[in-house]
């Protein structure tokens, strides 16, 4: 047990150690406690008309009113639990379906490969912004975690390929086919032997599928297909573009949003950039 946990905490410590590394989970913690703690601190309804429209930030609104009368710090704080939640939710959704394709495929060889390696292309080239337009003109109330899923389900793709390739490599070692001289089934020889030994790999692409949903979603909703059941960042900014904030002058209705998105998007990519250093010696700094 010691061993197992030593084997997770080791490389934990090891990234840390990389600066960039450590300004992004700082980062990133800060966003998430804002995003947990700020709507209980500040319990104002972001929905709700709470004041005067566009009225600059001052001490009654920190971060003033949008056009009709809603306090901007409501919609920011409720909108970073919303899109951390909507990011979390579709990442996890690829990161299982792609893993688990992947890991399939790459394993089983023969037909099976080659079905599922079909599946990937197909899924690679149908965007989620059709599916999304397609599901938008039937469904008028869409939730973050409907959006959730129309991201996750069209993100996997990506990982699915590269966990293949790494599977078709693995599985040629000999720790693999002592397995198998044991009797092992296919699964079990996936679940601990090959898996296990992707764990970095695959969190390293877990952050990377964590930013694009969070960015997808800022799209889909900037073009009128996102949220339309709650407050997330892309919807404010939507809002904001809707109703011409950037050429009246508003800028406390979108600079807020845009600077927390491109916080969190560029400290997820930071971290992936500082795992791929970390696991990759090639690429360490000297």
């Amino acid at each position: 047990m010691k061993e197992k946990l030593r084997k997770i905490i080791d490389p934990l410590l090891g990234v840390l150690r990389i600066k960039k590394a450590l300004v992004s989970i700082i980062v990133l913690l800060a966003v998430v406690v804002i995003g947990i703690i700020g709507p209980i601190v500040y319990p104002v309804d972001p929905t709700s008309t709470t004041g005067p429209p566009e009225r600059p930030p001052s001490k009654q609104y920190p971060l003033g009113t949008d056009t009709f009368g809603r306090d901007v710090l409501a919609q920011v704080l409720h909108g970073i639990r919303s899109s951390l939640y909507i990011g979390l939710t579709a990442g996890l959704i690829a990161l299982a379906i792609g893993t688990m394709v992947g890991s399939i495929a790459g394993y089983s060889g023969g037909l099976t490969d080659d079905t599922l390696t079909l599946l990937i292309r197909v899924f690679y080239i149908f965007p989620s912004i059709l599916l999304m337009i397609l599901i938008a003109a039937y469904v008028r109330y869409r939730t973050p975690l409907l959006v959730a899923l129309i991201i996750g389900i069209t993100s996997w793709p990506d990982l699915a390929l590269c966990v293949r390739s790494q599977i078709l490599s693995l599985k040629e070692r000999e720790f693999v086919y002592m397995s198998k001289i044991s009797g092992y089934s296919g699964i079990k020889i996936i679940l601990e032997d090959l898996l296990p030994n992707m764990l970095s790999y695959i969190f390293m692409y877990f952050v990377m599928l964590l930013a694009g949903a969070m960015l997808s979603e800022a799209g889909l909703s900037m073009i009128g297909v996102g949220v339309t059941k709650g407050v997330s960042l892309g919807i404010i900014l939507y809002w904001a573009e809707a109703m011409d904030a950037v050429r009246r002058g508003l800028w406390w209705w979108f600079i807020p949003p845009g600077a927390i998105l491109v916080a969190i998007a560029s400290s997820l990519l930071m971290l992936s950039t500082a795992l791929d250093e970390y696991f990759n010696p090639r690429l360490r700094e000297e």
